[in-house]
Parts: structure tokens; sequence; C-alpha cells
């Protein structure tokens, strides 16, 4: 991380915090949906990342966990945003990362059916199609379809169809029977009269989505930095649950793509999981569906979010 002096040498943050330096850091975030973008957009307009003298960086990569991993360990960013599936595998096999703070608490998926379609149920022989294979997006449907009695390869067949155009494009064109959609991606498609089969987020409520992930040589080197973060984005997600309409009207301001329109209506499907907390408990269950072995705190550390403040 990067570090510029300032004139006048010492500046009062809005938390009161007296400082001496902004600390430049570079966000990968593996997603463009306004879920995930929504937070960062929302601190950088309101200030909050200023007031707690962090500059911020941002890079989308759509992309899988498993590139968020190798971008935090070459150093080519200090922070990513990323699914909590391929991080908690890239961590088992040994990956110096770790998980820091929670993102969203509850997976923003709903699995969206092809038209004629009525219940999960009637997926059997059908196929599914996900963003990849090793995506989140695989993991959150196969043990979805799992827990309501339908099993990969012999209940239904699973394909990778690529990202958020492709799969809708696969399910309009009748290559695959259902894909899973965030919040910001259902709303058009319902209003075209496609079902939703299931909310994966209710079936899997215990798993969360997203997770704020440092690698362990910034967290050990740069620990207030990484909580500076966190406090700046717990004041963002405070605002987004309280003030709506405030939130869209700075995502506009920071030109996040999409109708801002179908954003507000979407926003009230994820707002209340945006939640920095997380629990130890969280990640148990997490690795026990994964059938990972090993203790939670090698995967998570809460002492970040212990000293930003978020039990308060």
């Amino acid at each position: 991380m990067k570090v510029r002096i300032l004139l006048p040498l010492l500046f009062i943050c809005a938390t009161g915090v007296q400082a001496a330096e902004v600390r430049e850091i570079t966000l990968g975030l593996v997603s463009p949906n306004w879920s995930t973008q929504l937070p960062i957009a929302v601190a950088q307009q309101a200030g909050f990342f200023k007031e707690e003298g962090v500059q911020v960086h941002s890079v989308t990569i759509a992309s899988g966990g498993t590139l968020m991993v190798a971008i935090l360990t070459s150093g080519h960013a200090d922070l990513v945003i990323s699914g909590v599936a391929a991080i908690i595998r890239a961590i088992a096999r040994g990956a110096p990362v770790v998980v820091v703070s929670g993102v969203q608490s509850r997976i923003d998926y709903a699995l969206i059916g092809a038209k004629g379609l009525v219940h999960v149920t009637d997926l059997k022989g059908k196929k599914v199609g996900v963003t990849s294979i090793g995506s989140f997006s695989e993991f959150a449907v196969t043990e979805s379809l799992r827990r309501s009695g339908l099993i990969r390869d012999k209940d239904y067949t699973l394909l990778a169809a690529g990202g958020t155009m492709l799969r809708i494009g696969a399910l309009k064109t009748g290559k695959v029977d259902a894909i899973p959609l965030s919040s910001s991606e259902r709303v058009a498609i319902q209003e075209e009269g496609f079902p939703v089969l299931q909310e994966v987020g209710d079936v899997l409520s215990e798993i969360p989505s997203s997770v704020l992930v440092a690698a362990k040589k910034v967290a050990a080197k740069e620990p207030e930095t990484v909580v500076r973060f966190i406090r700046a984005l717990l004041k963002s997600m405070r605002l987004i649950k309280s003030n709506r309409d405030k939130a869209i009207q700075l995502a506009v301001a920071a030109k996040l793509k999409g109708n801002p329109e179908t954003q507000r209506k979407a926003l009230d499907y994820y707002a209340n999981d945006l939640n920095a907390q997380i629990e130890r408990e969280s990640i148990v269950a997490l690795l026990k569906a994964m059938e990972i072995k090993g203790d939670a705190n090698d995967f998570f550390d809460r002492s970040f979010l212990l000293r930003a403040g978020a039990d308060r």
C-alpha cells in the first residue's frame, strides 16, 4: 500500500482520529453486480473512505475467486470482495489470504426457471446453467438443489453457461431450463414472466454470500488500514439500509452501470443482507457444506471487525 503525506501534516478525520497520511488501497471486485459495487460506490461518493483516511482504487474483474486470490497473493490488490466459496477452497489449499469481514450475509441468488416450470422439483431431467465450474454459483445451486432433494448428474445436468447475459440467453433459447440470477439481474426477467423456482438464500440461510479478503502479509503489515476500510464499509452499509433512495442517487453519481429504477427495486431484495458482521458459525457451516476440514479460525480473522467496531 502506498502512503501519501498530506499538508498540513496532521488532519482530523470525521471519526475524531488523528492521522498524518492517506493510505492508498487497491480493491479487487469479483462482480459487476450492484450488490457488490453499491457499498463501495456509496462509500466513495459519501466521503466515508476519505473520513477514514483511505483512498480506494477499485478494479472489477468478472471472474472467479481463484483469480481474485492470485491478484491478492501477487500484490496487485490489497483487498478483494469475492464470493466466499472460492476463497474458502483457496485457503484450504494453502493460499496465504484471510477473510477479514463479511459483505453480504445472505446468498443473493434466485433460481429462475423456464416459462411453464412451477416448482424446483420440475427440474428433474432438466439442465441448469451456472456461470462456470468452480464458481460460487455452481456451489450455491448444487447445494441448494441437494437440500431440495435433487442430486447433480442424477436428477439434473449442470452446464457452464457463462456470464449473466449468456445465461439469460441460454434460458430464453431453451439451452438450459434454469439459471441463478442476482437481485439486480432478476427484476427484468421476472417481469417478462420467467418464474422463480427457488430463493437460494432461503435454502442456504446460514451461509454468507460475499466476503472481504486480505492477503495475510497485508493484514499483518497494515492492520489499521484494513480496519479503516471496514469502518468506511460499515458506514456505507448503514446509509444504504437507512436511505435507499439516497444510496441510488450516489450510485448514479458514481456512474454504476444499470437502470436506476430497476436497481432500486432490486435493492429491496438485498439491502438488509449487506453486513460486514460475520459469525464464526457461518464459516463452520460453510466448511461443513463444502466438506472441507479445518478450524474456522484458519479461514477467518475476527479481530479486524472487532477493532472496526462492528459489534457496536
